[in-house]
C-alpha cells in the first residue's frame, strides 16, 4: 500500500472513514451533518471534512439537494507545513427509478470549491453518477454498483472516472456502510487511485 510510480503514472491508496447523523426536518426535507477523515498512504496531505447536506423531495422519484463542506488539509512534511482550509458548495438533483430487479439512482451535481487559506486554485466541477442497487434474497448487505464522471473547469480542465461497489446495512439502529472505488484521472498527471470507504450513520 502507498504510492507507487510507474513512469509518468502514479497510483495512490486512500482510506476514508465517515461519521454522520441524519434527521427529517419535515415530510419533504432531510438534513445530514457529519465528518470524514481521508488518509492517503505514503503522502502528506490527509484531510478532515466537515459537512452539512440538505435534501428535498419534489416528486415521488425526484429530489434536489445542497451540500456545504469545509476541508482541513493536514500537511506535516516538506518545507511548507500546516493545516490549509478549503470550502465547497454543491447543488444536485437525483432521479430514482424502479427496475424489474433493483433500483437505479441518477445524480447530476455542480460544485464550486474555493481556497480559504494556503496555495492552490479554486475549482468548478460538474459530476454525473449512476448507481444500481441489486437486491439479493435473504441477504441484508445488498450490493450497490456505481459509475461517476467528474469534469473540472478552469484553470485545470481535467476529468476523472470512478468505478465503485459498496453495501450498507442497519444494525442496532445505526447504518453501517463499506465500499471501494477506483478513480482514473485523465489529465496530464495520469493519476490512479484506490479508495476504501467505511461509514456509520445515526
Amino acid at each position: 500500500m502507498g504510492q507507487l510510480a510507474f513512469g509518468q503514472s502514479t497510483t495512490v491508496t486512500n482510506a476514508w472513514a465517515k461519521l454522520s447523523y441524519k434527521t427529517d426536518l419535515n415530510e419533504a426535507v432531510s438534513m445530514t451533518v457529519g465528518g470524514q477523515y481521508r488518509a492517503k498512504f505514503g503522502m502528506d496531505d490527509d484531510q478532515w471534512l466537515t459537512e452539512v447536506e440538505f435534501s428535498k423531495k419534489i416528486k415521488k422519484d425526484w429530489e434536489v439537494g445542497m451540500e456545504l463542506r469545509h476541508y482541513a488539509i493536514i500537511d506535516n512534511q516538506g518545507a511548507t507545513q500546516g493545516v490549509f482550509q478549503r470550502g465547497r458548495v454543491q447543488l444536485n438533483t437525483q432521479y430514482h427509478m424502479d427496475m424489474p430487479k433493483g433500483e437505479v439512482h441518477l445524480r447530476y451535481a455542480l460544485q464550486q470549491r474555493f481556497v480559504l487559506t494556503g496555495g492552490g486554485n479554486s475549482k468548478f466541477k460538474s459530476r454525473i453518477r449512476a448507481q444500481y442497487d441489486y437486491p439479493i434474497k435473504n441477504f441484508k448487505w445488498d450490493p450497490t454498483f456505481e459509475i461517476e464522471y467528474l469534469a473540472a473547469g478552469a484553470p485545470n480542465f481535467d476529468s476523472d472516472l470512478r468505478l465503485g461497489v459498496g453495501s450498507s446495512n442497519k444494525i442496532g439502529g445505526l447504518k453501517f456502510g463499506v465500499g471501494y472505488f477506483y478513480q482514473r484521472n485523465f489529465s496530464n498527471t495520469d493519476m490512479h487511485a484506490h479508495v476504501i470507504q467505511t461509514s456509520i450513520r445515526f
